[in-house]
């Protein structure tokens, strides 16, 4: 009994210990889930953020966009203008300078119709008829929308029939050349802006690239660097330009242009300009009628490289280059694969000028064009799938360069 006593009271401490430790247990289970809610929440501010800053510049894009396009309405207002006042002239000259005196002639000439002489009557209605015509022909300049289109003669279209493959990048479908061009019998494609346009000639092969100066994302003089920068300095590219100003043609080639067209474009000027392109492309594809592979190699490089430098230092520049150009593409792939875009154009550049100092003629062209499309944002993707095929070239031009090595560059073991 004086157990059981003892033992009795101690039920309400052990009652209020557990109590305690499942208080405890809950409040911990409390604070896991509160910390939890909290990170998600971190987690979930930072993601609104990003999307904001996201959502942020592309409203800033579009409100430069919509900017360019106030200018361009502005200007074309402006040029519309212009052109009202310039038709409004040319019509007033007409009817005051030309139209007036030659009523006055045909007067005169009925006058001396009626006079009674059968040879001056023939000589005098042959004069009629012939200003007859000058009249119609005044009445088809004041009127220029009357006249019919002349359709296009097929000698636009070069003999052997493909016509050319022209790129035409427009912000605006009023005042396209599409129409005109394929009217002529020439593949054309069409961008609406300098982004898409740079992508586009960078991959595939164009004849000719018209582009207007004012683009959505980036204007028609960057958009030519970047093209001019991938594809050298023979493709022809002609920019576009509404109210054209003096000087303008001069700066617009110091940017790398070949030339400017005005908005709107007249038929002859597009005419002449396509004739002028027939004529560059037939002697391009004369020169390229057996259009020479890309070597691994460049013998004559080599060659050259090898008597400049000497056989000692210049087979210890192979032997540093085979060595280290294989682990420094490895190195660019995995740039690539990690999306440091950056880093990889930069490293791709100069692995370009260490392969093209040592003859590696088609990895250089390779690195070369890596590089200039890892400055496009929507060609990145197609660079980083590329990274197989690089090492695999990389792997056949060093093999290749092996073998020229053993063939052609004594040692110092064999100087001995």
């Amino acid at each position: 009994m004086s157990l059981t006593e003892i033992q009795l009271p101690l039920y309400w401490p052990a009652a209020l210990g557990v109590a305690l430790l499942l208080a405890s247990g809950i409040a911990i289970l409390l604070g896991i889930r509160l910390r939890r809610t909290i990170e998600d929440s971190d987690d979930l501010v930072e993601s609104l953020r990003s999307d904001n800053r996201s959502v942020y510049r592309q409203l800033q894009a579009y409100h430069r966009e919509l900017s360019a396009r106030e200018r361009d309405l502005s200007e074309a207002r402006e040029t519309i203008e212009q052109q009202r006042r310039e038709k409004a002239d040319l019509q007033a000259t007409i009817d005051h300078r030309l139209r007036r005196p030659l009523d006055a002639v045909h007067s005169t000439l009925n006058l001396l119709a009626r006079s009674g002489d059968e040879g001056a009557a023939q000589r005098v209605s042959i004069a009629r008829r012939q200003l007859q015509t000058g009249l119609q022909a005044l009445d088809e300049i004041r009127h220029p929308g009357e006249q019919e289109v002349a359709t296009v003669k097929p000698s636009a279209v070069p003999p052997g029939g493909a016509g050319l493959k022209v790129l035409l990048v427009e912000a605006s479908a009023e005042g396209s050349l599409l129409k005109p061009l394929e009217a002529r019998g020439h593949r054309v494609q069409r961008e609406t802006d300098g982004i898409d346009g740079a992508d586009a000639a960078l991959r595939d092969r164009f004849d000719l690239i018209l582009l207007d100066s004012r683009l959505p994302l980036i204007d028609g003089v960057e958009a030519a660097g970047r093209i001019r920068r991938g594809s050298g300095p023979e493709l022809p590219i002609f920019a576009m330009v509404a109210g054209l100003r003096p000087g303008d043609r001069e700066r617009y080639r110091a940017r790398g242009l070949t030339g400017v067209l005005s908005r709107p474009v007249s038929d002859d000027r597009l005419q002449q300009l396509l004739k002028w392109t027939l004529g560059r492309a037939r002697k391009s594809a004369g020169r390229e009628r057996r259009p020479r592979p890309t070597r691994l190699l460049n013998n004559s490089t080599l060659m050259r490289q090898r008597d400049t430098l000497g056989h000692l230092p210049f087979a210890e520049l192979l032997s540093d280059r085979t060595a280290s150009l294989p682990r420094k593409v490895t190195a660019l792939t995995s740039a690539l694969t990690g999306r440091h875009w950056l880093d990889a154009a930069k490293m791709a550049r100069a692995l370009s000028a260490s392969a093209d100092e040592i003859g590696l003629e088609a990895i250089a062209a390779r690195l070369r064009s890596l590089s200039a499309r890892l400055s496009i944002d929507s060609e990145r993707e197609y660079c980083r799938h590329q990274r197989t095929e690089l090492l695999k070239l990389m792997r056949s031009s060093v093999q290749q360069l092996k073998a020229w090595r053993e063939k052609n560059v004594h040692t110092e073991r064999t100087l001995e």
